[in-house]
């Protein structure tokens, strides 16, 4: 912890078995979720580069570029820990681990950069065979990897154009562009799924302020509904209490009132806010360009809890298809 804020420093080359040094770390430090984890490094291992990846993506952390240390020419107190963050590398297999932070920032001071994975060399007496079925096998486990944590293959493709000998440093445009860079808050992933009879649309999206989930559903006796699924984040008493709950749609510029029909109830670190709606409101829904979920204490409350406005342009063949193969 520095100056009061979490955050984890990965700092130098990553050595086989790393991951497991990373594991035994998050037991004995037990960093909360959405901190963020601080990567300088020029790579090293693939395996433990995968693996300290998938403990970062389970451990719900972020990742960024660079280093976060106290400022020691800032004047400091018990009560305040000025900090700052410099500039770092993230080079070869490190960009690995970046990808899996849930939120990945960069910024343009510091470095990027990828090339061709310059796996072990055969040794001794070693089976070229056996080598080349090492190599592919572990081609494979970073194909799966990047897929896993939902980044476009095309970021592999960028490995493959640069020979193991030269480095070519990404730019933040390019990494946002194939999904590797997302700032505070993910795209919005669309999904058909079904649950206990109901079946639903999925928005879910993170972001700074929480994973969040909207649905709109049907169920074959009570018709069409609303679902939100918000990451609680301290604020149940807030989220069950305020009297207020209204979808919006189209970012602000429609409501839907749901206070009086809106069961909400907390399911571990969700609160989940469940309501029937009428089909016209359901066509609503399916038909805006966003929607979401706002719990204020009242209509003239400026702030509001809950889940801003998602964008549907990637789901709204899902949601249209779906309100018409439903309606009366």
């Amino acid at each position: 912890m520095l100056g009061g804020y979490f955050c984890v420093n990965a700092i130098g080359k990553i050595r086989p078995g790393d991951d497991q040094s990373f594991k035994l770390f998050l037991k004995s430090a037990e960093p909360p979720p959405r901190c963020v984890v601080y990567i300088d490094s020029s790579g090293g291992d693939v395996d433990a580069a995968i693996g300290i990846g998938r403990l970062i993506r389970s451990s719900w952390f972020a990742t960024d570029v660079g280093q976060y240390q106290i400022d020691f020419q800032s004047p400091n107190s018990i009560q305040l820990m000025h900090r700052k963050k410099l500039p770092g590398q993230c080079l070869s297999a490190a960009t690995l681990v970046f990808l899996g932070g849930r939120l990945r920032y960069f910024d343009d001071r510091s470095k990027f950069g990828v090339h061709q994975f310059d796996f072990p060399q055969a040794q001794g007496e070693e089976i070229p065979r056996n080598y080349l079925a090492h190599s592919q096998t572990l081609s494979a486990k970073m194909f799966e990897y990047v897929v896993d944590m939902g980044i476009s293959p095309q970021f592999l493709m960028l490995s493959v154009a640069t020979p193991s000998d030269q480095m070519r440093f990404v730019s933040r445009e390019e990494l946002e562009g194939i999904g590797a860079v997302t700032g505070g808050q993910t795209d919005v992933k669309w999904s058909i799924e079904g649950k206990n009879g109901l079946s639903y649309v999925k928005g879910e999206r993170d972001s700074l302020y929480g994973y969040h989930k909207v649905m709109l559903g049907f169920n074959n006796e009570v018709g069409f509904v609303f679902w939100a699924v918000i990451e609680t984040q301290g604020r149940a008493r807030e989220l069950l209490g305020f009297s207020l709950v209204e979808v919006v749609l189209n970012g602000e510029s429609k409501r839907l009132d749901i206070s009086s029909r809106a069961e909400r109830k907390e399911e571990g670190i969700y609160t989940n806010i469940l309501a029937r709606i009428s089909e016209d409101e359901a066509k609503q829904i399916a038909f805006s360009d966003s929607f979401g979920v706002q719990i204020r204490f009242a209509s003239d409350a400026s702030m509001f809890l809950g889940i801003a406005a998602m964008d549907t342009k990637e789901g709204q063949e899902k949601l249209r298809t779906f309100f018409t193969n439903h309606k009366k």
